[in-house]
């Protein structure tokens, strides 16, 4: 039997690779083949996986056509996890798709309109899908390559499986695709509920809770932070997280306004307060493009290629977010969360702090008596509808198995 995956880097493909894991623990005999596309390749290699991207794939499709159109479209990805090669492949063989589907002159006024957005290689995914022959095709929740997967699957007949990473409440959310996954897993039964009102049917919801989260329940981690601490000197301090990232949603040169002016407040009242420390710990997928900063014995800036989360997370007192998964994960651990409501984020997506998951900081002006009163504030049961166990890799490769079997 074999399974493939197909995923984006940062919070989805953490989803996957505890999966992996899982199921060959629970199964050693099946085959697991992993489509990591941008940052998550390199995550999976890390992982001890054999990932592939768009690029092993190039000889499904005129390759020297989808190069060509990859050379004059894609930009300079800048992130030195991801190949130039790949990033080749990937817009030429998306815009070799768009060709397909609307013609040369279509795929043009398709691409001025959408750019990436509108890439949904579903005949390309179909080739891929086809050429592997899995019996499962798994994704997480992101939209273009995972889409277009669950959507070739679909059309060849072939199970699929869809792993949703947090509440769905996007305006253009999972819940609204057309392509109903014949399976999804959820976080909280919150989010199912949220699904089956979206068309989605009930008996093909389950609630395992994320992979991805599961580490946050392992003794380990706890002591990896209680080592981060030692070897700071950090012992009786109190760490406050800022996970930072560049908003894709601002005005034009705007993207590091609002996190680079809340790392300016933040590193301002450390340096104010001795009792207090500072991890900051950009977005993996931009995390180069900030600068590091001057150095202070109390601020730490986090690399995430070589510094896993969870242990940051448990060693701060208080976790910052604008708009992540970083606030939930905290928030289950009962680390006091803090989101940045004024920033782009929350705006065109959703709120945390309307979900309950974060105290909101509405302006910068407010931002470090917002931190304080979190700091001094005694932990709340209202995250317990998201509460895990570090099972849910376990509970989603049962579920694999299950369905290959």
């Amino acid at each position: 039997m074999r399974v493939l995956y197909v995923t984006y880097g940062g919070g989805h493909v953490a989803m996957i690779l505890p999966v992996m894991a899982a199921l060959r623990a629970q199964a050693s005999d099946i085959k697991q083949d992993l489509m990591a596309l941008t940052i998550g390749r390199a995550k999976a290699e890390a992982a001890g996986e054999a990932p592939f991207g768009y690029a092993e794939m190039l000889d499904l499709v005129d390759s020297e056509q989808a190069l060509r159109w990859g050379r004059t479209l894609a930009p300079t990805s800048g992130n030195p996890s991801i190949s130039e090669r790949e990033n080749h492949a990937y817009h030429g063989i998306n815009y070799l798709d768009l060709i397909e589907e609307f013609g040369e002159a279509g795929a043009a006024d398709h691409y001025a309109r959408k750019g990436r957005g509108g890439f949904a290689p579903r005949a390309f995914f179909r080739r891929v899908i086809a050429h592997l022959k899995p019996d499962l095709v798994v994704t997480t929740n992101s939209p273009r390559s995972e889409v277009a997967a669950l959507s070739a699957a679909t059309d060849l007949g072939v199970p699929n499986l869809a792993l949703v990473d947090l509440f769905d409440r996007q305006p253009e959310p999972f819940m609204t695709r057309p392509h109903k996954p014949d399976a999804v897993c959820v976080i909280a039964n919150t989010v199912a509920e949220r699904l089956i009102s979206g068309g989605q049917p009930p008996d093909t919801i389950h609630n395992t809770g994320n992979p991805a989260f599961d580490t946050l329940f392992d003794p380990a981690t706890r002591e990896a932070a209680d080592d981060f601490l030692k070897q700071k000197g950090w012992q009786g301090l109190r760490p406050i997280l800022f996970a930072g990232v560049s908003e894709h949603r601002a005005p034009n040169g705007e993207a590091q306004k609002i996190p680079l002016e809340a790392e300016a407040l933040l590193r301002a009242h450390v340096d104010a307060n001795p009792d207090l420390a500072l991890i900051l710990r950009y977005h993996p997928s931009d995390w180069h493009l900030f600068p590091t900063g001057h150095a202070h014995p109390r601020i730490h800036v986090s690399p995430p290629p070589d510094e896993p989360l969870h242990p940051l997370l448990w060693a701060a007192s208080a976790v910052l977010v604008q708009n992540s998964t970083v606030g939930l994960e905290a928030a289950m651990i009962g680390k006091p969360s803090i989101s940045l409501e004024y920033s782009h984020h929350p705006k065109a997506t959703f709120s945390l702090a309307e979900l309950g998951v974060t105290r909101p900081c509405h302006d910068p002006q407010t931002l470090c008596a917002t931190i304080d009163e979190a700091l001094n504030a005694r932990g709340t049961d209202q995250m317990t509808a998201y509460r895990g166990d570090g099972r849910a890799a376990e509970r989603v490769a049962a579920l694999i198995r299950m369905t290959v079997s």
